[in-house]
């Protein structure tokens, strides 16, 4: 039997972590917000902001205005003697554009025959189709609601950002916990500062690589049972690599063997400033139908 399929969830499961968001845990999560107070963690989407090339630009223009909108209306559903008209966007874009959430059909491990397995070990070829993939889309994937956890790992270092290819430990990620005085427990997303989103109106900076979690905060995730990790950076695992010849085992340790998502690209600076390590925290992955990921508008309220 593989190590790592099918996964503890059973042989037929599609949301993994997820199976940890209970009503108990959302209402524990829920008595956390005391003070009625809402941090934005999602960046803007906007033209100019960075996108790796994989994903390809984001693209936004004006369909429609007011002033040719009325037109439109005028000839399909005839003259408005009121004034009316309205005006729209029309939106091109990956869906791991801005601040986003991966979903567990995002990547793959090839086996010695050549076959991609997803999460759970399914077949890739059996569910990939033109539209995304037939199982594991992000219509599958449960709004995130729980207790959040902020570990400013930057700051304990003493320093406004890591550098680009530093890997952090799991022993760091301890350490700067015990200096916050927080506790990490099963069910939680967790959140890394490590300064990198100071780059984001910088997209040549930004995409030219980053800080991210070490490979042994695989095992760490895993043993403290979380939901998700979260990073202010696009890709979570660090770049250049940690390890010669190994793309971001994050992802496939994280994604594909246990279930455990990962959001990237979050704005971090106004809940770092105020020191909030403890909150609860929301997302709503749009239901993109084979989706393999989405963008979200990320919450932490207190």
């Amino acid at each position: 039997m593989n190590s790592w399929y099918p996964s503890r969830y059973g042989a037929d499961d599609v949301l993994g972590a997820m199976n940890l968001i209970t009503p108990e845990s959302i209402l524990a999560a829920l008595a956390l917000v005391k003070q009625g107070k809402v941090y934005d963690l999602a960046f803007v989407l906007d033209q100019d902001m960075p996108v790796p090339g994989f994903h390809g630009a984001f693209f936004a223009n004006t369909q429609y205005t007011l002033e040719n909108g009325v037109e439109w209306h005028d000839r399909v559903i005839g003259k408005m003697k009121n004034g009316y008209s309205a005006q729209n966007l029309r939106l091109a874009m990956s869906d791991h554009s801005g601040t986003h959430i991966d979903q567990l059909n995002h990547v793959g491990i090839q086996q010695e025959n050549g076959e991609f397995l997803v999460y759970n070990g399914i077949r890739n070829r059996d569910i990939v189709s033109s539209f995304g993939t037939t199982k594991l889309g992000a219509e599958y994937m449960p709004p995130l609601i729980g207790r959040g956890v902020l570990i400013d790992v930057a700051t304990h270092k003493g320093v406004d950002m890591l550098p680009a290819g530093y890997a952090i430990s799991p022993a760091e990620l301890e350490a700067a916990l015990a200096a916050q005085g927080t506790v990490v427990r099963g069910g939680d997303s967790v959140l890394v500062h490590t300064g990198w989103g100071r780059n984001w109106n910088n997209p040549d900076k930004m995409l030219s690589g980053e800080p991210g979690l070490g490979k042994a905060c695989a095992e760490w995730a895993v043993k403290k049972n979380i939901v998700c990790w979260g990073v202010d950076q696009f890709a979570t695992d660090p770049i250049p690599f940690e390890f010669e010849g190994e793309a971001l085992p994050m992802h496939l340790e994280m994604l594909t063997k246990n279930g455990i998502r990962l959001m990237e690209n979050i704005y971090m600076e106004q809940i770092v400033r105020d020191k909030v390590y403890e909150f609860c925290i929301f997302a709503a992955p749009l239901k993109i139908r084979g989706g393999t990921g989405s963008p979200v508008r990320l919450l932490a309220l207190v």
